[in-house]
C-alpha cells in the first residue's frame, strides 16, 4: 500500500483486536458453551476491520464492550 499511515494505524488496530480476543479464547475453546452475547462481541471483533480505508476510521474505531 501507498500509505503507510494508514497501514500503521490498521496493524494497531488489528493488534488490540487480536489481544481482545485472546482474552477470551478460553471460552471459545473450553468445554463452556459461549453465550450469545460473548460470541456476538467476538463477531465484532472479528468484522471491526472491515470496510476502514483512512486513518481518520480507523482512529474512529469504538471497541464493543466485553459481556
Amino acid at each position: 500500500s501507498n500509505n503507510s499511515a494508514f497501514d500503521f494505524a490498521l496493524e494497531n488496530l488489528r493488534a488490540e483486536r487480536n489481544f481482545k480476543l485472546a482474552e477470551t479464547d478460553y471460552l471459545a475453546l473450553s468445554d463452556q458453551t459461549l453465550s450469545a452475547d460473548m460470541n456476538t462481541y467476538r463477531q465484532e471483533l472479528r468484522d471491526i476491520t472491515n470496510g476502514l480505508t483512512t486513518v481518520e476510521e480507523v482512529n474512529a474505531v469504538v471497541f464493543p464492550t466485553k459481556p
